[in-house]
C-alpha cells in the first residue's frame, strides 16, 4: 500500500524524461495515473510499465494546448477511475536561439506549450478535482522562472508566465479545497532543450536527477490536508 493508493493523477508530459520518471513513481505509491501527452506510442511504453508492476494507467493522447482533447482526457480518466484527485503540469519544451531574431513560430510554440498548455488542463480538470471535494494542481516550472537567460527568453517567459498562473490559481480555487503548488527544479539530468543526458554528464555542471522532482511530487501530494507549500525550490547540491 502507497501513501497514494486510492488516488487518481494525471500527468502531462508523460511519455519521457521527467514527466515518465512522475508518472511512474506516482504508481510505485498506488495512485491510478492517466498518462498525456502527444505520442501515444511512447506513452503505451509508460504504461506497460507501470502494469507488469501491477499499476493502474490510462493512455490519454493528447497536445496540452489543444483544449478539446485534454477536455476529453480528463473525462476519460474520470470515466475510467472514478475521478480525478490531481494534475502534474509537467509538459514542457525548449526551443533557444537569440532574441533578436527569435522564430515568431516558436515563441508561440514554446508558449503554448509550457504557459497556455498548463492553463488549459488546469481549466479542465477544475470541475473534476470539485466532484472530489478538492484536490491538487502541481505546476513543473524551473530556475528559469525566476532568472532570464540568453538564447531562452521564450522560455523563460513561460515558466515566469507559470509560476503567476499558479499563484493565481490558488487564490483563486484554495477556498474551493483544490491546493495548487509549483516546483522549481534547478537543471534536470534528462534528454531535453536540444542537450542530451551524455552532454550534460561531460560538461561537469551539478544536476538533480528525474526521480528528484518525482520525490518533489509525492512529497506534495502526500502532504496533510491541513499544510499547503505553495512553491518548493529543488537545486542541484
Amino acid at each position: 500500500m502507497g501513501i497514494l493508493t486510492g488516488k487518481v493523477a494525471l500527468v502531462t508530459g508523460a511519455g519521457r524524461g521527467t514527466g515518465r520518471v512522475i508518472a511512474l513513481r506516482l504508481a510505485r505509491e498506488g495512485a491510478a495515473v492517466a498518462l498525456l501527452a502527444r505520442s501515444a506510442d511512447q506513452l503505451r511504453a509508460v504504461a506497460e510499465e507501470i502494469e507488469a508492476a501491477g499499476g493502474q494507467s490510462l493512455v490519454t493522447p493528447a497536445d496540452v494546448a489543444d483544449a478539446t482533447a485534454v477536455e476529453r482526457a480528463v473525462a476519460a480518466a474520470e470515466a475510467r477511475f472514478g475521478g480525478l484527485d490531481a494534475v502534474i503540469n509537467n509538459a514542457g519544451i525548449s526551443l533557444a536561439a537569440p532574441s533578436a531574431d527569435y522564430p515568431l513560430e516558436n515563441w508561440h510554440r514554446v508558449l503554448d506549450t509550457n504557459l497556455t498548455g498548463a492553463f488549459i488542463c488546469s481549466r479542465a480538470a477544475y470541475a473534476a478535482l470539485k466532484r472530489r471535494g478538492g484536490g491538487q494542481i502541481i505546476a513543473i516550472a524551473s530556475g528559469a522562472g525566476r532568472q532570464g537567460y540568453p538564447r531562452m527568453a521564450a522560455y523563460c517567459a513561460s515558466k515566469f508566465g507559470l509560476i503567476g498562473l499558479m499563484q493565481a490559481l490558488a487564490a483563486e480555487w484554495g477556498p474551493e479545497h483544490i491546493k495548487v503548488s509549483t516546483i522549481l527544479p534547478g537543471s534536470i539530468m534528462t534528454d531535453f532543450g536540444g542537450r542530451s543526458a551524455a552532454d550534460r554528464s561531460r560538461s561537469g555542471a551539478k544536476y538533480i536527477a528525474p526521480e528528484d522532482v518525482a520525490d518533489a511530487v509525492v512529497f506534495l501530494l502526500g502532504q496533510a490536508g491541513r499544510a499547503w507549500t505553495q512553491e518548493m525550490n529543488v537545486w542541484p547540491f
